[in-house]
């Protein structure tokens, strides 16, 4: 059987068993949230497909790698490995940090004989990787108001985020809160959202097929023509000749 004829009928045999593959959408959320350094979405998403014992395996979004249910749990993992490196790479963790910490844990999951184990060290692995980038978004400032502020901006870069917004939600004078970040960043908080929102299209032009339109409304920017304008501002190129450039998907 050739391999298009395999594909076709591999896709007839998972309709057929009501397997379906995760939504790519609910990955790029995945991987953004750790390149983000949002621990809370982590862990609402542990809280979610926490109960391995009772999850139905052929059903749980996971592409089959191997026939065998142990050996496929691994690929998987070294998969997720490699694409936390990439995205955290790009979010700024230095390459020599990023790869020796990925070596680490997949050194650690080839010495392991169960599903559920691997399952937890992956857990783990998540964990410490979206650690890393919450201290590396946070870590040159000091005030732990001005922390938990950019932790929000980088949590909310999909929603309208106004000064007396992120105030409201820190419980503090808007005019204290701006003189405070600046002081503390040396930006003020319309140019710091302004340049994350940017540097978060600039990951989903390279990682992502998501129409241009789309990624301007998803991070909120008043309209692609603006977008654009922003975009090039940035990065001398429009968001077209930077995914020619950049994209790898």
């Amino acid at each position: 059987m050739g391999l298009h004829n395999k594909l076709d009928y591999q896709l007839y045999i998972q309709r057929e068993n009501m397997f379906l593959h995760q939504p790519y959408s609910n990955e790029l959320n995945f991987y953004s949230a750790i390149k983000n350094g949002n621990i809370e979405y982590i862990e609402e998403m542990k809280r979610k497909y926490s109960d391995y014992k009772n999850s139905d395996y052929k059903n749980s979004g996971k592409g089959i790698l191997s026939k065998e249910p142990l050996q496929n749990e691994k690929y998987h993992f070294v998969i997720n490995a490699a694409l936390i490196t990439r995205n955290c790479i790009e979010g700024g963790l230095p390459q020599e940090k990023a790869y020796t910490l990925s070596d680490l844990y997949i050194q650690e999951m080839d010495t392991l004989h169960n599903i559920e184990d691997i399952q937890e060290l992956n857990d783990k692995m998540v964990y410490d990787f979206t650690m890393h980038m919450r201290e590396l978004r946070t870590g040159k400032i000091v005030s732990h108001h001005i922390k938990r502020c950019i932790e929000y901006i980088y949590n909310n870069l999909h929603i309208p985020l106004t000064i007396d917004k992120i105030s409201s939600y820190m419980g503090l004078n808007p005019s204290y809160l701006s003189t405070l970040f600046k002081k503390e960043t040396g930006s003020t908080i319309h140019v710091f959202i302004q340049a994350a929102r940017l540097d978060t299209a600039a990951n989903m032009l390279k990682n992502t097929k998501y129409p241009y339109a789309a990624i301007s409304n998803t991070l909120c920017f008043s309209s692609q023509s603006h977008f654009t304008k922003l975009f090039r501002e940035r990065t001398g190129l429009t968001p077209r000749e930077y995914r020619l450039k950049y994209n790898l998907t």
